[in-house]
């Protein structure tokens, strides 16, 4: 099995959210200090999620901006994707805020005039309010840079893999659960829909092999 989290920004990002989370579901938004990963504040974004809205970009860095060539304030994350896609990346949200995974999500963004270039996309869950997750914090890198992108807007994107990485090796409802035998569960080790299956990582950054 591969590794996910191959750029640098989504692994020192994801560093940082462990580190501050200390082994909760998540951190909480006032714990963030942009100034400690202010050299990938350009690649980052907040998503606040639940209700009708769904899930919409609060702030984005400016690179992801100029990059995709439009304001990603206020839109939704789970816009411009094919059905199939939509589906997917929903499914993988709803693990994120549920059950503290990290998302972890590779795709190819295409220009109208079919230029395309590759991006990784890391999702992390944080609570801002009360005692469940209702803030995602996030980047996009991408993984090449071609010498066009900023210059031409990005008009369409399909991914390419999803995973699922659980910081302590499984779901948030089992690892509360094991603390009760009475009722502890066991999990499978793939989470998949009808559309594609999700590659499932256990403790973040350490090595995977098949």
């Amino acid at each position: 099995m591969g590794q996910a989290m191959q750029q640098k920004t989504s692994q020192l990002l994801f560093n940082y959210w462990d580190v501050i989370r200390n082994g909760r579901l998540a951190p909480r938004r006032f714990e963030i200090e942009p100034a400690k990963i202010a050299s990938i504040l350009p690649e980052t974004f907040i998503l606040e999620c639940g209700g009708p809205l769904g899930y919409r970009f609060r702030l984005a860095g400016t690179r992801l901006c100029e990059q995709f060539g439009r304001e990603f304030r206020g839109l939704c994350m789970l816009d411009g994707w094919s059905d199939g896609d939509r589906e997917a990346l929903e499914t993988l949200l709803h693990n994120v805020v549920t059950e503290g995974a990290a998302g972890s999500v590779t795709f190819t963004a295409a220009t109208a005039d079919e230029r395309t270039a590759e991006f990784e996309m890391l999702v992390l869950p944080v609570i801002h309010a009360g005692r469940t997750v209702n803030r995602l914090l996030g980047s996009i890198t991408a993984v090449d840079t071609p010498y066009w992108l900023g210059a031409v807007p990005l008009t369409t994107q399909t991914m390419t893999s999803v995973n699922l990485i659980w910081p302590d090796g499984q779901p948030w409802s089992l690892a509360e659960a094991a603390e009760q035998p009475a009722l502890a569960t066991s999990f499978s080790r793939t989470v998949g829909d009808m559309h594609r299956q999700f590659r499932v990582y256990d403790g973040g950054l350490a090595d995977r092999t098949e």
